[in-house]
């Protein structure tokens, strides 16, 4: 899945947001430090990609992560504030696991409880101005794959889900609409963030964990569309693609498909 950011790149990803009017700017973010570790090295990344995301918004771009995977979340969030914030997350998978409920090791299956505040907590903290993301502003869309533990610590923290059986029983505008409403009270900005796993493998393979039954790519974009009409969409991330299972380069088109309805519903909060 690191392979994932350079294959959107190598394969024009900023040529056709450019052909669509948007000005771009590639930014490659890199552990400096010599020694590598898995937690340690994760979160130096993270505290680089927050001063990047910081220094966005303030030169007043949007700041777009495409991402190996979903723990990038965390130095997104420090990097825009989570001051009324909500987050916004499309994943096959709950990523609410804890050091204490996980059944894998999977450090990337705690990236959302970490941005809540529920579990590496002194390692977050060194992000620069990381804060939590209060539970009951984590909106979760598509998942079907979910350890019990797990969905009942998110709903335990007052975290929504809007999960790929109900969006595709009742269509979008039903399942996402009151959830949205609800989210809307509580956050007036949000962080969109998406693990290309969130689609249907059947169609869009995004990686080796994909579990079946998933989104297909207009559901996703219908899906951004109403946030985009409901809320000011400050950052958004592509994470968790495996170039490797995409052979017919399905999901490489459904991404670059989601990332321009990530900057168009971010330009109608703007406008």
């Amino acid at each position: 899945m690191g392979g994932g950011p350079e294959h959107f790149v190598r394969n024009g990803i900023e040529r056709a947001l450019r052909d669509d009017g948007y000005e771009v700017a590639v930014e490659c973010v890199e552990a400096r430090s010599p020694f590598r570790a898995e937690i340690k090295t994760a979160f130096e990344l993270y505290r680089t990609l927050a001063e990047r995301v910081r220094a966005a918004c303030e030169g007043g771009a949007f700041p777009l992560v495409l991402s190996g995977n979903c723990n990038s979340s965390l130095g997104t969030v420090a990097g825009v504030g989570a001051d009324g914030l909500g987050v916004v997350w499309f994943d096959a998978h709950g990523d609410f696991n804890t050091p204490e409920t996980t059944e894998s090791g999977f450090l990337d299956g705690m990236g959302l409880a970490t941005a809540a505040g529920l579990c590496w907590k002194k390692m977050a903290a060194s992000i620069p101005n990381f804060r939590p993301v209060a539970g009951d502003r984590l909106l979760h869309v598509g998942g079907r794959d979910f350890y019990p533990e797990e969905r009942a610590l998110f709903e335990q923290a007052g975290g929504t889900i809007v999960g790929a059986e109900l969006i595709r029983q009742t269509g979008v505008a039903e399942a996402l609409g009151p959830a949205l409403e609800a989210l809307g009270a509580r956050a007036a900005r949000v962080y969109l963030h998406f693990d290309l796993d969130v689609l249907d493998p059947a169609s869009a393979p995004a990686n080796e964990f994909a579990a079946p039954d998933g989104l297909d790519v207009g559901q996703v974009r219908e899906a951004v569309r109403m946030i985009g009409e409901r809320f000011n969409v400050c950052a958004g991330a592509v994470a968790s693609y495996d170039p490797g299972c995409d052979k017919g380069d399905e999901v490489l088109g459904a991404g670059v498909a989601i990332i321009k309805s990530i900057l168009s519903a971010a330009a109608r909060g703007r406008d």
